[in-house]
């Protein structure tokens, strides 16, 4: 890291240290009204043509259908529930994220509490579930420059994330950041869409650019040709499994999987950011007929407005 990079990152673990007494990441479930069983509560990002967080959207500017039927739209509003972030950061060992992060989380602090797992290799939880500026400023220092190392086991990372981030009284987020080079895995894509559905977190990736590029191939001394193919084989279905999940689940989540070049990791992990702090929640009614898991589609009257929401209707 530069000498001007490691400053910037300084002045941020300072300000993430200050802040952490921000209140508003202790918030709970039991201050809202409970939900009529007849409607839904959607947690809804709204766009510009720019990719700007759009915020003053009102409930007649939505439009949601269920199952291809008309769901009547109650109410919209900025999200209140605190947002509980999984950060998952597969750079090799390059620290390639930790300005990025900072300010991700600088941002979002005293709205949410976040996890930290680095994956090198396997996946090693840096940080539990916490808002305290100083613990995470202290998980965050151990995400610089530690040497460089291929072979991240990213999707069992993504799969324990389901499974950790999940919390009624929290708005579950995931959150990849990769530079590629992962692991072979046995594990299903399709197998992890569906955790990461039930889970109702919203799933973000941001890979850099080479990221995606077809594996070295495994023909080395020592080992057949034959050999060689098979584990060829096996790290291509294992790249497939895992675009799969950061393309088609994230989509699918209400997230969304960018590809960018190392040095605009900032401004992207930023606008992420500011989506997130500006999340809508959208109650509206449940059709007669339908049922969770049900095709879900939420849309914006106003023209030139991106929305992004799950695709199918939650628990």
């Amino acid at each position: 890291m530069n000498p001007l990079t490691s400053s910037l990152v300084g002045v941020v673990f300072g300000i993430l240290v200050a802040a952490s007494s921000v209140p508003g990441a202790t918030g709970s479930a039991s201050s809202h009204e409970p939900e009529a069983a007849q409607t839904r509560t959607l947690y809804v990002t709204a766009t510009d043509k720019n990719g700007l967080a759009v915020t003053d959207l009102q409930a007649a500017d939505f439009e949601v259908k269920i199952a291809g039927k008309t769901a009547e739209v109650a109410s919209a509003q900025a999200a209140s529930v605190p947002l509980r972030v999984a950060l998952l950061v597969a750079d090799q060992g390059t620290g390639a994220f930790q300005l990025g992060l900072a300010r991700f989380m600088q941002t979002l602090l005293g709205h949410a509490e976040f996890t930290l797992v680095a994956v090198v290799v396997q996946p090693v939880t840096l940080v539990d579930y916490s808002h305290d500026g100083a613990v995470l400023s202290a998980g965050l220092k151990q995400l610089g420059s530690r040497g460089r190392e291929r072979g991240a086991q990213l999707i069992e990372a993504i799969q324990d994330a389901t499974r950790t981030v999940k919390h009624e009284a929290r708005r579950p987020v995931i959150v990849v950041l990769r530079t590629g080079g992962e692991a072979p895995s046995q594990i299903s894509g399709n197998q992890v869409r569906e955790e990461l559905r039930q889970s109702g977190a919203a799933l973000y990736a941001v890979s850099t650019a080479g990221a995606e590029g077809r594996a070295p191939s495994q023909s080395r001394a020592g080992i057949s040709a034959e050999q060689a193919q098979l584990a060829d084989a096996e790290l291509a279905d294992s790249s497939a499994n895992l675009a799969l999940v950061l393309g088609d689940g994230s989509k699918e989540s209400g997230g969304r999987h960018d590809q960018v070049m190392a040095n605009t990791h900032v401004k992207a992990l930023e606008q992420l950011a500011q989506e997130l702090l500006h999340q809508y929640e959208v109650v509206c009614s449940v059709p007669d007929g339908v049922k969770p898991g049900d095709k879900l589609s939420v849309s914006s009257k106003r023209k030139g407005i991106t929305t992004r929401a799950p695709a199918r209707l939650p628990e």
